[in-house]
């Protein structure tokens, strides 16, 4: 079974909408995706509606940004979205995002490169920011952007109170979903990594996200056996943003798709 488990829309930071990203699995051979826009659920029923259209099977997701020492996203797959308590719950998580991006465009403005976007805009994020910057000639392209104005190091980055990755597993759980930690490699964590996950399996942690398009097969290796250790399953996905030429697919095992609630 040909599987993605990480795909972004226009809901968030993706450049395709949710039936766009849906067609596009369709040509690629994708039989099984999972829509996880960043702190947000607003692209899925316009994804399922045509996965049922195509004969794609569209699982809700969602990626929750959250921090601890540094950035980390949690991966959640068929939890009840449309329960109105969870709605409110994810509201309190858009409110932090919203937060800081109010602050990021502030900071942007005081150093002569004001952006079209305000703080109260659903589903904007840094990348929509870059890709402003590059198109007013503030940036080269969106690295160049993201190492001198956005990224964690850059003039305009701003960390404010967020989501704990534990709040994040926690509130994918609350409402019956499965919770699955995002590119591991991502955070430099190195022997840290292993408390993390340990952490956070106490918390509900369901997986770890094995299969991503820059692993090695060290990488990879260096994950499944984590995931053995706190008895985790194994996703993967291709944080797919838009890039209609990216070739990436996952072959999951039963275990996975047991989780999923796939069937096979």
């Amino acid at each position: 079974m040909k599987a993605d488990f990480h795909l972004h829309t226009t809901a968030s930071d993706g450049s395709l909408t949710p039936s766009q990203v849906v067609e596009w699995a369709k040509r690629t051979g994708l039989e099984v995706i999972a829509i996880t826009d960043h702190d947000s659920v607003s692209g899925l029923d316009e994804a399922i509606k045509r996965g049922k259209e195509l004969g794609v099977k569209v699982i809700p997701g969602i990626e929750i940004s959250s921090f601890s020492s540094c950035e980390i996203h949690v991966l959640g797959y068929n939890f009840d979205y449309k329960n109105p308590d969870f709605k409110q719950d994810l509201a309190k998580v858009q409110g932090m995002r919203k937060e800081r991006n109010g602050a990021i465009l502030k900071r942007l403005s005081e150093v002569g490169m004001p952006l079209s976007f305000t703080a109260e805009m659903d589903g904007i994020g840094r990348l929509h920011m870059a890709k402003e910057m590059v198109e007013k000639g503030y940036a080269k392209d969106v690295n160049d952007a993201f190492e001198r104005y956005l990224g964690p190091k850059g003039k305009a980055y701003q960390e404010i109170k967020r989501t704990t990755p534990m709040d994040a597993v926690k509130l994918i759980k609350k409402y019956g979903g499965v919770a699955s930690l995002a590119h591991p490699k991502k955070y430099l964590l190195d022997k840290k990594l292993d408390l993390l996950v340990g952490g956070l399996k106490a918390h509900g942690l369901d997986g770890i996200e094995v299969e991503y398009p820059r692993y090695t097969d060290y990488d990879k290796a260096e994950f499944r056996q984590i995931a053995r250790k706190y008895g985790l399953v194994c996703t993967g996905g291709s944080d797919f943003h838009g890039d209609e030429d990216k070739d990436f697919q996952v072959n999951p095992d039963k275990s996975t798709l047991r989780a999923l609630g796939i069937r096979y």
